[in-house]
């Protein structure tokens, strides 16, 4: 990862864009929208898989925190059949 931090810090803006792109298309999104400029922002995609649009964070993708694409994985924090505080679950 530190090596993908240190390129991308030398990396003029469109290098930047073309490789977040890369990152979400890999995720299964595809981007509605030019790349919003910062990892952090939310940028408007589609899901590849069932055409529900989204706004994930090439942040998020990268470390694997959006549930959109791994639905079938409990949240982060609890572990399937695991109750919920106060009973409810």
């Amino acid at each position: 990862m530190r090596e993908w931090l240190s390129h991308h810090r030398r990396a003029t803006p469109a290098q930047k864009a073309a490789r977040a792109a890369e990152i979400l298309r890999a995720a299964g999104y595809r981007p509605l929208t030019e790349y919003p400029g910062f990892a952090r922002e939310p940028w408007p995609t589609v899901c590849t898989t069932c055409g529900t649009t989204r706004h994930p964070t090439v942040t998020g993708v990268r470390q694997d925190q959006c549930k959109h694409i791994r639905p079938q994985q409990p949240p982060p924090g609890r572990r399937a059949g695991q109750e919920q505080p106060g009973g409810a679950g």
